[in-house]
């Protein structure tokens, strides 16, 4: 099971697969009062560039509701409020990790009066991983503005029931609905860092293919991408621990600029958390 640490002191039961659904996803009468509601930012202080750079993203991306930007002491108070949502970045730790390894995850959540005793009580709303600590320290946050994007719409679609049969084995996670969206890939660009491709896949031989919707790029020119919102570009990007050959997970995703996800998936095995041949093989069938 994985627990999700909102700051040092507060911890929630992880969503993160099907295995450790311990957090309860929001029913349609808990989703309800969100769109009326506000919206609470959460900042923790436990690490001033996050919350800077969410604070930001939010006064620039969010639309769905009233925001305002609230402490962790306020937050404590205001989640047994039903009518309340609350838009947080909180992390990950597996229990029976060693390595303590630590996912970022952006979660929206609605309060709960049972959240008074128990935080695991939050309804949740969307849960999407965002990034994996590096061995630096360092937190990757190039795709904050599309997840942000991307919750605003994932409300919006369980609000109008966009996915009901969608999901055709217990086993698969919930945003692996998105993957029927494929085809939506038609006329786009795909950047793809090539530190996120397998050694194995010939990344020269796709760039030379005529009608090769891939565009292979270091991290600045994503970063450019995202950040210009450039249009009809999707990036391919993976999360996953770096260093190490034991433990973990992983996420493979491909997120528009504009929010829209296209594929989403969880990968239990070290050797999968690159790009392989066989994602191209199935991004490209979407595409004919």
């Amino acid at each position: 099971m994985k627990r999700l640490l909102l700051a040092t002191s507060l911890t929630l039961a992880a969503a993160g697969h099907a295995a450790a659904a311990d957090r309860s996803s929001a029913t349609e009468a808990e989703l309800a009062p969100l769109f009326a509601s506000t919206t609470y930012v959460v900042v923790t202080n436990d690490n001033i560039i996050l919350d800077a750079q969410l604070q930001d993203a939010a006064k620039r991306l969010w639309t769905l509701t009233p925001h305002k930007i609230i402490s962790k002491d306020e937050f404590k108070e205001l989640r047994k409020d039903a009518n309340s949502s609350f838009l947080m970045i909180t992390t990950i730790v597996e229990n029976g990790d060693r390595r303590r390894q630590r996912y970022f995850y952006l979660n929206l959540l609605m309060g709960s009066e049972k959240a008074a005793e128990n935080l695991n009580a939050l309804p949740e709303v969307v849960a999407i991983p965002m990034a994996c600590e590096e061995r630096s320290g360092e937190i990757p946050t190039t795709m904050l503005d599309p997840m942000l994007l991307f919750a605003q719409k994932h409300a919006e679609n369980r609000k109008d029931k966009a996915f009901e049969g969608r999901l055709l084995a217990s086993f698969q996670q919930p945003l692996q609905a998105y993957n029927y969206d494929m085809a939506q890939l038609k006329g786009k660009t795909i950047y793809v860092d090539p530190a996120d491709v397998d050694p194995k896949v010939k990344v020269a031989d796709m760039e030379k293919r005529e009608g090769n919707p891939f565009r292979f790029v270091g991290p600045d020119e994503l970063a450019r991408v995202v950040s210009e919102q450039v249009a009809d570009a999707v990036v391919a990007f993976t999360i996953y621990p770096h260093g190490g050959d034991k433990d973990g997970f992983g996420y493979k995703m491909l997120m528009g600029t504009d929010g829209a996800l296209y594929y989403y998936y969880y990968e239990l095995k070290r050797k999968n958390f690159l790009f392989q041949k066989n994602d191209f093989e199935k991004i490209s069938r979407s595409l004919k």
